[in-house]
């Protein structure tokens, strides 16, 4: 591919969405919040994976209270994959230079697109700019909610730091290397399980794109009511290691690489389960961390015998 820097000339704030009407409104009018370059064209892409286009409702009442054109399109075939790869063929057929992803319960903060530009700028290495993603929960929410490892968030890695790959909810990324790279989409085998950006950025890494961490660029995850409860926890950590572990396995379950994981695995998920009751000593935090752990264990386990990815969105947020 090429490693030349393409100028930054056209941004596309690109959205992904389905049928979350409320969180979805309130991550367009986020934009009030932010500052705009002065000489850079920046516009909104919105991809509906609603075929029946439930967002356009939305998308029309906030164009007429903000002056960023919003393009928007719909995504008939259902998943996460499909939706993201729309965004970037849009893209493409626009002419835009950039995209700054970020997802349909994110809020995007006064300097979050400034902090990626100039990155991409000031750092000769970077090709994609990775930024932080903070929680923001309901005020009623349980500190040990607040505090599990779901949704513990690292927050301290230097800007900078270079990386083998990152997620979709807040990253910068050229145009041109997915033309250099026609086959550099979102695969279509973790439609429904999630992960997907995760393998796409560490395919573009490998590609030669340099992915770079900017804790300049942050933006907030609306966490819902529904997400903060112990049921989510649960079968967020469970996923959590599942995916990790299938990534790991999928293209080689050999023996001598599958047996001496999952006895590892059998002694951590053990040393969890007798530390369990003890841990309610010191208070509810630790108790549903260690049980997180337990059902990301569990998680881990499965994924090493499992030939097709876990169907984890559908399920846990419905069709």
């Amino acid at each position: 591919m090429s490693r030349d820097k393409t100028q930054i000339q056209y941004i596309l704030l690109a959205v992904c969405t389905y049928k979350r009407p409320n969180m979805f409104k309130n991550a367009l009018l986020s934009v009030n919040n932010l500052k705009l370059p002065d000489d850079i064209k920046v516009e909104f892409l919105v991809v509906d994976n609603d075929s029946a286009g439930s967002a356009k409702e939305v998308v029309e009442d906030v164009q007429r209270s903000i002056n960023l054109k919003i393009n928007y399109v719909t995504e008939e075939k259902r998943g996460l994959s499909n939706a993201r790869n729309r965004v970037l063929e849009e893209a493409i057929n626009l002419g835009a230079t950039h995209i700054s992803m970020f997802d349909d319960d994110e809020l995007l903060t006064e300097n979050s697109l400034m902090a990626h530009i100039e990155l991409y700028n000031n750092n000769e290495n970077c090709h994609i700019s990775s930024g932080v993603v903070l929680n923001q929960f309901p005020p009623e929410t349980k500190n040990y909610i607040k505090n599990n490892i779901v949704f513990k968030q690292k927050t301290t890695k230097k800007t900078g730091l270079i990386k083998s790959s990152c997620a979709s909810g807040n990253v910068f990324i050229p145009v041109c290397i997915l033309k250099d790279n026609p086959e550099l989409r979102f695969s279509s085998e973790f439609q429904f399980m999630g992960g997907e950006d995760g393998e796409f950025f560490s395919r573009a890494s490998k590609l030669g794109c340099t992915i770079v961490q900017n804790s300049e660029s942050l933006i907030l995850e609306d966490v819902s009511k529904e997400r903060a409860t112990v049921k989510y926890l649960l079968n967020r950590a469970f996923y959590n290691g599942f995916s990790g572990s299938y990534l790991r396995f999928r293209e080689d379950k050999s023996f001598f690489k599958v047996v001496p994981y999952l006895l590892k695995l059998c002694f951590v998920f053990i040393f969890d389960l007798i530390i369990l009751i003890p841990s309610l000593l010191f208070g509810l935090t630790l108790f549903f961390n260690v049980l997180s752990m337990c059902a990301k264990t569990l998680g881990k386990i499965k994924a090493a015998f499992a030939n097709t990815p876990l169907n984890f969105y559908s399920k846990t947020y419905g069709d």
